[in-house]
């Protein structure tokens, strides 16, 4: 049995990565960041941290798909 033309032609995204906290940082409850355990930077100023991403890992979905 075939699946629908949709399930069939529509494009498949990848599953985002899961990228959880490393474990060399730590929460600082008196600065309220997370930093690096060895070099103390702050996460979100490390070049070698996970990179931002959504809240909710929002994938992207329009319709026009300019430039395939």
């Amino acid at each position: 049995m075939r699946n629908h033309i949709i399930l069939e032609e529509s494009f498949k995204y990848d599953l985002p990565k899961k990228e959880n906290i490393p474990n060399n940082y730590q929460y600082s409850e008196e600065d309220g960041f997370w930093r690096n355990i060895t070099n103390s930077i702050p996460l979100i100023e490390d070049s070698d941290g996970p990179k931002p991403q959504t809240k909710k890992q929002d994938v992207e979905t329009g319709e026009d798909r300019k430039g395939d």
